[in-house]
């Protein structure tokens, strides 16, 4: 699929459904990827493709699903805390 395919598939999830998205990238500029294709900046993340930054996306995202599974938010805190761990430790 081309970035304006996924856009426009993103879109209509989103508007259909109420699905969020969120994108991770290693090695790439997270947020002009994930812009391209339809996904906010505030749900793009950089992260550190090894054990730490890996385990540290699933628990993150796991613990996210859920609370929006609950609360229909998503928490951005968590979010932030895989944002802190790739700038701090990639550096």
């Amino acid at each position: 699929y081309s970035p304006a395919e996924i856009k426009a598939m993103v879109e209509k999830q989103e508007e259909s459904y109420g699905w969020e998205f969120i994108f991770l990238g290693a090695n790439i500029d997270a947020i002009v990827t994930a812009g391209s294709m339809g996904i906010r900046a505030d749900r793009a993340l950089d992260y550190l493709a090894d054990g730490k930054g890996t385990a540290l996306n699933y628990k993150i995202l796991s613990e996210t699903i859920g609370t929006f599974r609950t609360t229909g938010r998503v928490d951005q805190e968590g979010l932030n805390e895989i944002r802190r761990d790739a700038r701090e430790r990639g550096n």
